[in-house]
């Protein structure tokens, strides 16, 4: 989970896709680590509440130093609302509206379009700059992609998230882009976790099938449940309390990241963790 888009409840999303082999119970060799960003690998440094709000100041900010002449409380109240009815149809639909449109369309409500085209995407990054400094790194995050980068293992993200801009501003922030060979996110592809085509891009991009691949993420529902059903390996990371879940259970349970090398590595040699 980023940039403050709630858990989604389990979707199964069962089947064949094109252009990959589902798994058959037939574990082949790991060849590949792909993990989820906010919360797996980096946390928030205060609460999504207070970050979030600095998000709409550093926004307000923006349009001022722009010169636009703007009710700042109503113009927050409608993108907040459209934020709040994004995030509704994201949960139960599983796609993504990005936050550039989301910030595009209350600029137009508020008869700013004619500052120019390039305004909602100058004004999203302004919105995610504090944001962008807020996710830090767990102090195990590192190490454990240096391991696997120094193993050989070929690295991915794949995370859900209203700014495909945001996710990859906050990897460059904390040097972590030059570990992934792709980057995928809902705002990019418009779907989310759990549905497999978001993470059949990222396979599709490392060139491996679902049963050489591990995903290491901290939701049930979106991580576990969405690479389990495309047949990848599964280790679910214990950040916070789980989430109303149904069935889908991760071949791993693990509370800190540097316990994920050990177990891809027997998983690697044929080994099954009981």
């Amino acid at each position: 989970m980023i940039n403050g888009v709630k858990r989604i409840e389990d979707g199964e999303m069962k089947g064949y896709v094109p252009g990959l082999l589902m798994s058959s119970g037939v574990r082949g060799l790991v060849r590949a680590v792909l993990l989820d960003v906010g919360d797996t690998m980096l946390h928030l440094d205060r609460s999504w509440d207070e970050v979030f709000q600095a998000n709409l100041e550093a926004l307000d900010n923006y349009l001022n130093s722009l010169g636009v002449k703007i009710d700042a409380k109503k113009f927050n109240e409608r993108l907040v609302n459209m934020f709040n009815d994004a995030s509704y149809r994201a949960d139960l639909f599983k796609i993504e509206v990005p936050m550039e449109e989301i910030i595009g369309k209350s600029l137009r409500k508020s008869g700013l379009q004619v500052l120019g085209v390039d305004l909602p995407t100058n004004a999203m990054m302004e919105f995610y700059r504090p944001e962008v400094e807020s996710w830090q790194l767990y102090p195990d995050t590192v190490e454990t992609l240096t391991r696997f980068s120094k193993e050989g293992y070929v690295l991915g993200v794949v995370s859900n998230a209203k700014s495909d801009w945001a996710v990859r501003a906050i990897l460059r922030q904390r040097d972590l882009d030059g570990f992934f060979k792709t980057i995928v996110t809902s705002a990019a592809l418009k779907i989310r976790k759990p549905r497999y085509e978001i993470f059949k891009r990222a396979l599709v991009d490392l060139d491996v099938n679902p049963s050489d691949a591990v995903f290491i993420g901290d939701s049930i529902s979106a991580d576990v449940g969405g690479s389990k059903n495309m047949g990848m390996y599964s280790i679910h990371i214990l950040r916070k309390p789980i989430e109303a879940t149904n069935l889908s259970r991760p071949d791993a349970t693990v509370m800190n990241l540097s316990e994920t090398p050990e177990i891809v590595a027997q998983w690697s040699n044929g080994l099954r963790k009981s």
